[in-house]
């Protein structure tokens, strides 16, 4: 955990970022590509099943097999599904005990953060992402990072002033 608030710390400064009078990163999180994988894989496999159950489309299992493999590998690319991945990779989430940061380097605002106390609420999406709702009714999601309860109630805890949670 040590590391990550070091890169966090970096990352910040690389951008000329200060924090505030008191503020200090707890940690920082990336997107993990086997979240971004396992959801191309859903969605390439529930379009294949949406031709495999069209009626009058009876193909064998082998053919819908091979008709998976080329709807994903068509999403992927010819879709341009990758340039998610391009887009959303190098993100960098950065908890501190005020607020929580996303350093972007390919976004023209390469820093942009929420304020703790203006987070409503954090859920997941499905096992690949958490959206974060602000009071004003914004919101933003962290795509990729493995949603699990601990990373939630990692955020939450700051936001409740417990960052140790």
């Amino acid at each position: 955990m040590a590391q990550d608030r070091d890169i966090g710390i970096k990352a910040l400064m690389d951008q000329g970022f200060d924090l505030h009078g008191g503020e200090e990163v707890l940690d920082a999180f990336r997107p993990n590509f086997l979240s971004f994988l396992q959801r191309s894989l859903v969605i390439g496999i529930l379009t294949t099943l949406g031709f495999a159950l069209v009626p009058g489309l009876s193909i064998s299992f082998a053919a819908q097999v091979v008709l998976a493999l080329i709807v994903v590998v068509l999403w992927f690319f010819v879709f341009d599904e990758w340039q998610e991945w391009r887009d959303r990779g190098d993100d960098l989430w950065i908890l501190t005990n005020h607020r929580l940061f996303l350093v972007n380097l390919r976004e023209d605002d390469s820093v942009s953060w929420w304020n703790l106390s203006d987070i409503q609420s954090v859920r997941p999406v499905f096992w690949w992402s958490l959206r974060i709702r602000a009071r004003d009714g914004r919101a933003t999601v962290m795509s990729y990072v493995r949603p699990d309860r601990r990373l939630r109630d990692r955020i939450m805890n700051a936001k409740d002033g417990n960052a140790d949670g």
